[in-house]
């Protein structure tokens, strides 16, 4: 019981982080004067990616370029959240004396990942000079809603039946896990 509690505590603690407004933010290095957008991509309560090409002089194939590889960021950050939301389940399950089920949501995430990344939208391309050289820079986000729907399925498509607080210590955990990889960034600089 004792364990359970702390798994609750500790999932209580990054939700609590993941909902304060002031992100730890990734400095662009000197010399570059990099929009903060492109350095630290946030949406509130959903998941942001960007990335910048090198301009080839044609708008349309740099655009898509940018968009396509910002929206494989997403599909990275997805998987990471999905093996963290992983690992709670698998220390509630065994705090609670059951069977460990290891790998339950990541096995399904990858499917509903793909079917689902068509939510995502590319909220800003622009164009940016980086060392002197001009790329195009993309930002594609998955909204609130979708990033909820995106959970519910792969919980869903898990067969795993969880109570309602579970699902809500889960979903809170997969929301925040973005926010607990910047604190450890910022305070591994330290």
């Amino acid at each position: 019981m004792k364990r359970l509690i702390a798994v609750m505590s500790a999932a209580a603690l990054l939700a609590a982080c993941s909902s304060t407004k002031e992100k730890a933010g990734v400095e662009a290095p000197p010399g570059m004067d990099l929009p903060d957008w492109v350095m630290n991509p946030v949406i509130e309560d959903g998941l942001a990616a960007t990335d910048c090409v090198k301009w080839s002089g044609n708008m349309s194939i740099d655009r898509k370029q940018a968009i396509a590889n910002a929206r494989a960021g997403l599909a990275q950050q997805i998987d990471i959240k999905v093996k963290a939301m992983d690992k709670t389940y698998a220390r509630k399950v065994d705090a609670q004396g059951g069977t460990n089920i290891g790998g339950v949501f990541e096995s399904v995430s990858k499917q509903v990942t793909q079917q689902q990344l068509s939510g995502s939208r590319p909220t800003k391309v622009k164009p940016v000079t980086i060392n002197g050289e001009s790329h195009i820079c993309a930002m594609v986000t998955f909204a609130p809603a979708a990033t909820e729907e995106l959970f519910k399925n792969i919980v869903k498509s898990s067969g795993v039946k969880l109570s309602p607080q579970d699902e809500d210590v889960l979903y809170e955990e997969f929301k925040a896990f973005k926010a607990q990889e910047e604190l450890d960034r910022e305070t591994s600089g330290m």
